[in-house]
């Protein structure tokens, strides 16, 4: 009993389509007997009357009970949108009919069956996708913008969190706003029809043909399309608008051809270095990839100066370029002070606590700091503890890595730690490195600067624009394991140097402010 009810539960929507169906097909022979044989019409205007009344029964049936869309500002479309598919249905089914039984010699009672029932999963489909719910409901006023994502809240990473502000930032700008999103959750009640979730678990082909289809009947509705990676996110933008010449714009974080190749141990070069040289065939077409869906874009926002090199090396024009920073003071100052006081209390009153944090991928340094501790140890009379926020592919190679230093003691895999734990782990820091070949614009550099920690970063492009060496931190050669020390000891033993990088770092940030990021986004959504 308990499984009927859990498969009814699941296929709910099916049955009552199915439900609904069988009603009209009921009105529609029992008027057409009714009109005929009880009234006396000629049964080919009984045909009709028949026809359009159960049209009118199956339509409201499938609109407001099966779909439950309840949305009446666009009744009269979708009923015209609901006629059209039944003729075509029409067509169809004669045109299956003939292929069934003339062409492979099919019982056409069988073919009837066979065709009915292409024609009911055609049907569902168009009705699920095109035509209830086939766009949000909204009242006609301000631009319409659809934000495709890969990353959002309760995702950990900063961007997800910007996201997270800049619908609402939007809204208040007189914009209508919808979010689509791989997600490892459902949406919640109040998110429903607002932001549209598809499950990472599914698998890769369902998953993302159901982003691209959502997208796609969302993207009807929109203005504009505002996608925040070059993944299948921007592709799928591309592709909406080849198709049907929807404009899009590109935030641009990140290089996923390169992301992709340092990932798979193909390049280990710089990233603009990545862009002047051939590699193999797989990478090529990744980068050609990429490179449609940037040059296509009716906007670029790099979210750094280094950033906009590499689109300008890609082939973005420069009137379609546009430099808007990420920022962080819209979030609040939430520390758990208990929380704070325990982490620092699990390793000692004395001790000096490191922390690095992101996702676990080769270009991101942790072996460097790893093999930097053990001078760092010696400096400070074993007091320094590392601890690493994340995870990803090198997490057992960076284990291994400080075993075989010595230093296996002294290093502490956190793991995935949430985005709002995450601030307390900062806020306990004595030091954060961050020691990255790559970045595009830390997100967690900005996060620990307004935690007020003293920070040393790789002496790259990007991290050149949020720390000035000697002012508000140190920047160190990536991967030099004795720079890295060297810093870290000249910081932990000098609370007044700290305390100055933190004083500048706060200056720092006032570059990176929230209400210009939403102004000069609202500027560049106008402007296409």
């Amino acid at each position: 009993m308990q499984l009927i009810k859990n498969t009814a539960n699941k296929y709910n929507r099916v049955i009552r389509y199915l439900i609904s169906g069988s009603i009209a097909a009921g009105v529609d022979l029992a008027l057409l007997y009714f009109f005929t044989d009880r009234l006396g019409i000629w049964y080919l205007a009984s045909a009709g009357l028949a026809f359009a009344i159960s049209f009118f029964v199956s339509f409201f049936l499938q609109k407001f009970w099966t779909f439950k869309d309840n949305g009446r500002r666009k009744m009269y479309r979708q009923m015209a949108f609901y006629l059209t598919v039944a003729l075509f249905n029409l067509t169809l089914n004669t045109v299956l009919m003939y292929t069934l039984v003339d062409g492979l010699k099919i019982w056409y009672m069988l073919a009837q069956i066979i065709s009915s029932g292409l024609i009911a999963i055609e049907s569902y489909l168009v009705y699920k996708i095109f035509i209830f719910h086939g766009r949000p409901e909204a009242a006609e006023t301000g631009p319409k913008i659809l934000i495709a994502t890969g990353i959002y809240p309760p995702d950990f990473r900063g961007p997800a969190t910007m996201l997270e502000a800049l619908p609402d930032a939007l809204r208040r700008e007189n914009f209508q706003v919808w979010v689509i999103t791989y997600s490892d959750v459902r949406a919640s009640a109040e998110e429903r029809g607002v932001v549209y979730r598809i499950l990472r678990r599914s698998p890769a082909v369902r998953r993302h043909l159901k982003y691209f289809l959502t997208m796609f009947r969302l993207s009807l509705w929109a203005d504009l399309i505002y996608c925040t990676d070059t993944y299948s996110v921007g592709y799928f933008s591309y592709l909406i608008k080849k198709l049907t010449g929807k404009k899009y714009l590109v935030r641009f974080a990140g290089d996923s051809a390169w992301e992709t190749a340092s990932r798979l141990g193909v390049t280990t070069d710089y990233l603009t270095d990545f862009q002047k040289k051939t590699y193999n065939s797989a990478t090529e077409k990744m980068k050609a990839r990429r490179t449609k869906i940037m040059v296509n874009a009716d906007k670029v926002i790099a979210v750094s100066k280094f950033l906009a090199k590499a689109a300008s090396l890609i082939g973005v024009k420069g009137e379609r370029l546009k430099v808007i920073y990420n920022s962080i003071d819209f979030i609040k100052e939430n520390y758990d002070e208990n929380k704070i006081k325990q982490i620092h209390d699990q390793f000692g009153a004395e001790a000096k606590i490191i922390i690095s944090a992101g996702q676990l991928n080769p270009w991101k340094g942790f072996d460097g700091i790893i093999r930097g501790l053990k001078e760092i140890e010696k400096n400070l009379d074993n007091k320094a503890h590392f601890l690493i926020l994340g995870d990803g592919q090198e997490m057992e190679n960076l284990k291994k890595l400080a075993s075989e230093l010595g230093v296996e003691p002294r290093v502490h895999f956190l793991g995935k730690i949430e985005h709002e734990q995450i601030m307390d782990y900062f806020k306990a820091a004595d030091l954060f490195i961050l020691n990255s070949h790559y970045e595009g614009q830390s997100h967690t550099l900005l996060e620990v600067t307004k935690a007020g920690v003293p920070i040393i970063a790789s002496n790259i492009e990007a991290n050149q624009e949020v720390v000035e060496d000697g002012r508000n931190g140190i920047l160190v050669n990536y991967n030099s394991a004795e720079e890295i020390s060297r810093a870290a000891v000249k910081i932990l033993n000098d609370k007044s140097l700290a305390q100055n990088f933190v004083n500048q770092g706060k200056e720092k940030l006032k570059i990176f402010n929230w209400d210009n990021t939403v102004k000069l986004t609202v500027e560049t959504i106008r402007e296409i």
